[in-house]
């Protein structure tokens, strides 16, 4: 299985260049960019007007005291929005077919015995109960660390999403548009 490095969030507002420190509160979205590109932004609770547009998905959290370290996944709602776009693209099939990967790790989602053969597989999510076709890419080292870099990047948080997230009351507000 890949080994992942995981890079924390920059803990500063997108729209002041704000600091975050222990204990404040903040929104992180998933954007779309020009190009088909993905951007995470991180915006203080005070400078949050909703979701962007172009927005895949976002949730709130609040910067966890010092020292604790540890690294988490966004919700599982947005990790799925985020694979779902990523399907949308050809461009995008080596991001696609790591970050399935990484989903079946989560046990998010599952493969399935399929006849699609080779190079494709079959995932399974039963929380939406969707099938996804996944083509299987060849990636070079190089690609597999810069894809891992951005994942990190854009789907890693600082702190645990109590539970399944499945309604916006559930752990602040979740959403995946």
């Amino acid at each position: 299985m890949l080994n992942f490095e995981f890079k924390k969030s920059s803990r500063k507002c997108y729209q002041s260049d704000k600091e975050f420190k222990p204990g404040d509160g903040f929104y992180s979205t998933l954007l779309e960019c020009e190009g088909g590109q993905t951007e995470r932004r991180d915006y203080a609770s005070d400078q949050w007007e909703g979701p962007p547009e172009n927005c895949i998905g976002w949730w709130k959290s609040s910067v966890p005291e010092l020292g604790k370290g540890r690294v988490y996944w966004a919700p599982k709602k947005v990790l799925i929005a985020y694979f779902e776009h990523l399907q949308a693209s050809e461009q995008t099939a080596d991001i696609a077919f790591v970050t399935g990967l990484l989903l079946m790790q989560k046990k998010i989602l599952t493969q399935l015995d399929s006849e699609l053969g080779e190079p494709a597989i079959e995932l399974h999510c039963r929380s939406t109960n969707t099938t996804y076709p996944l083509s299987v890419v060849d990636i070079s080292p190089e690609r597999l660390a810069a894809i891992q870099q951005e994942l990190a990047e854009k789907l890693f948080v600082d702190q645990p999403f109590s539970g399944d997230i499945e309604s916006e009351e559930a752990n602040g507000e979740v959403n995946s548009e």
